[in-house]
């Protein structure tokens, strides 16, 4: 073995150093444990317990026999002859023989202990003393450690951060690191049925991961003289599985050229926000804005083509919800008012008499009759006489009204007979509605076209009877 700097070797040794070492030799040779005689086991004690590279460490037996003779120290866990460190006799002073892995760095010392400066992490390992003694020879190993201070420690992620699957997390440290400990947003973490440890601390997994589990995770590593916490931490988001979306309001009525706004309400977790009318993706413009964060669709100067079903598509990296519809209807009308069935109609008095209003209108009109510029009361789209009478004879007029547009058109006909009291002519007049304005709608605060009047109804025809 190289020896290190000042060690001593016997073979220089010249004097009568060198004819007392020999009679030491001889005279130990005679204390050889006899065939079948047990060796008593030697507790060894180090001091100090947790040496440190650069430091000293003493390794004393603890009651040594007080006649022994000589000791012998082994860098092993067995008395080899290649693994001898030295052999040290009690006599004054002490005389110390080394042996093949001295290395210059250790000495004995009284009670047969040994001494080794200048510690290294190569200093680490087994150690065994073997006490010649007459009386009471004995043999016995000990385990060295020599610890080094921690310098740095970091943390490597083991798998992806999804719910229901496990996260695990390792950290890379120094190989004579007695402790891992872990910590989230630096408190300590305790192992649990969730949070599940390696039998030597160095991985974490966490499994069914919930919201509570994002963090800075870091590890702290030490030994009995040193301790250091990981300079990196590992940020642990947490991605929920996203709850489907929904749109509000659901029902939007809106008025031609109007305006409209509807909200996308979802998670906090969504990473993305897309907008459909009919299933059909939406791209912003002029007149589709979008929020910043698009959870908000405005759109202006709405035309009948910008009705329809409204969802949103809300997405992360491990799921995609769409919602319900929203559905948005623009009102309008009414428009293309006429009187079912058209004139001319020749009916026999006593026959029924069928009138239906129709108009395009969204939402539906409602509907009021008049005849020869008297109100009959009568409501809906359809008017019956049944039969036919003489007094039913004159012009019939229908007013169809939007109530959220505020628009009303009217149309009519004019019953009457033609040469026979048995017979009636019913003709339809065509009329172009005349437009007024009227009152804003109170519940949509948009001014809108009112009452469309007709021209005054031709007096009625003088019937028999």
């Amino acid at each position: 073995m190289r020896r290190r700097p000042g060690s001593w070797d016997p073979l220089a040794w010249n004097g009568p150093w060198k004819g007392l070492l020999l009679a030491a030799s001889v005279l130990g040779s005679c204390f050889q444990p006899a065939p079948g005689q047990t060796q008593t086991p030697v507790t060894i004690v180090l001091t100090p317990p947790s040496p440190v590279v650069g430091g000293n460490v003493s390794l004393a037996p603890q009651n040594p026999p007080q006649d022994f003779v000589l000791c012998s120290w082994y860098r092993s866990a067995t008395a080899a002859e290649t693994s001898r460190i030295l052999t040290c006799f009690p006599h004054t002073p002490l005389v110390q023989q080394n042996g093949p892995a001295h290395t210059g760095l250790e000495t004995a010392g009284p009670g047969c202990a040994l001494h080794i400066t200048g510690l290294t992490l190569n200093d680490t390992g087994n150690y065994t003393v073997q006490i010649q003694s007459p009386t009471s020879p004995g043999l016995g190993t000990v385990v060295l450690r020599v610890y080094g201070n921690e310098k740095s420690g970091s943390v490597s992620v083991g798998s992806g951060n999804v719910p229901g699957r496990e996260s695990s997390e390792e950290p890379r440290q120094p190989c004579d690191a007695d402790t891992v400990l872990w910590l989230r947003d630096g408190a300590s973490l305790a192992s649990s049925d969730r949070l599940v440890l390696s039998s030597d601390n160095r991985t974490l997994k966490v499994l069914n991961v919930t919201r509570g589990d994002a963090g800075a995770y870091q590890c702290e590593v030490g030994n009995p003289v040193s301790s250091i916490r990981s300079d990196n931490t590992l940020s642990v988001p947490c991605t929920e599985m996203l709850p489907r979306p929904t749109v509000t309001p659901n029902q939007t009525l809106v008025l031609e050229n109007g305006t409209f706004t509807l909200r996308c309400n979802s998670s906090p977790s969504a990473d993305t926000v897309l907008w459909l009318r009919d299933g059909a993706s939406l791209v912003p413009s002029d007149r589709l804005v979008l929020s910043p964060d698009n959870r908000t669709l405005t759109v202006l100067g709405v035309t009948r083509d910008d009705a329809g079903a409204y969802q949103c598509e809300v997405r992360n990296p491990v799921s995609t919800k769409r919602s319900e519809p929203g559905t948005v209807t623009l009102a309008y009308g009414p428009e293309s008012v006429r009187i079912d069935p058209p004139g001319p109609i020749t009916l026999t008095l006593g026959s029924p008499l069928t009138l239906t209003c129709v108009a395009d209108s969204i939402p539906a009109p409602s509907y009021r009759w008049g005849l020869n510029g008297t109100d009959t009361n009568q409501t809906g789209s359809s008017l019956t006489f049944n039969p036919m009478t003489l007094d039913h004879q004159g012009t019939y007029e229908c007013r169809a009204h939007n109530p959220i547009t505020n628009r009303t058109v009217s149309v009519c006909v004019t019953a009457g007979s033609i040469n026979a009291p048995s017979s009636l002519m019913v003709s339809r007049i065509p009329l172009t509605p005349a437009i007024a304005e009227t009152p804003t709608h109170p519940a949509l605060g948009v001014g809108v076209t009112g009452s469309t009047g007709g021209p005054q109804a031709p007096p009625a025809p003088k019937g028999a009877g």
